[in-house]
């Protein structure tokens, strides 16, 4: 049940964009955890979009002119093996890529925290990444 964050220069998504953009993340990160494909635990994964003044966001120490995004991921410990952390970052990307209009790797920077279960709550309990797994 991840918790991604965007981050991204003002104006570098349109509101339709961010839609497309906030399923086709979920679809993601819901596969990659390998968790249940139930409407709770789809609830559970959320997307949330930061955007930067253009006088705010730099590379190398100047200003960035076009459009640049930073996805920072929190996951649950144990919920994302070596291959799934591949496929999220890969994925990602391409997401982004897609929406940017980018043929080449887009310029998108992912980053993932994993959580350990005993750290993660949600609605007042902890979470379990089997019972994610395994929901109906």
């Amino acid at each position: 049940m991840p918790k991604l964050f965007v981050h991204s220069r003002e104006g570098t998504f349109s509101s339709e964009a961010r839609s497309k953009v906030a399923a086709a993340l979920t679809d993601l990160g819901m596969e990659c955890e390998r968790l249940s494909k139930t409407e709770h635990v789809r609830e559970g994964v959320w997307v949330w979009f930061s955007e930067h003044a253009p006088d705010a966001v730099f590379s190398g120490g100047k200003p960035v002119k076009g459009p640049i995004v930073a996805l920072v991921v929190y996951a649950l410990e144990g919920g994302l093996d070596d291959d799934s952390r591949t496929k999220l970052i890969a994925g990602a990307t391409t997401i982004f890529g897609d929406h940017l209009g980018s043929s080449e790797p887009a310029p998108v920077y992912v980053v993932i925290q994993e959580t350990p279960e005993a750290d993660w709550g949600m609605q007042g309990r902890q979470v379990s990444l089997a019972a994610l797994r395994d929901a109906s």
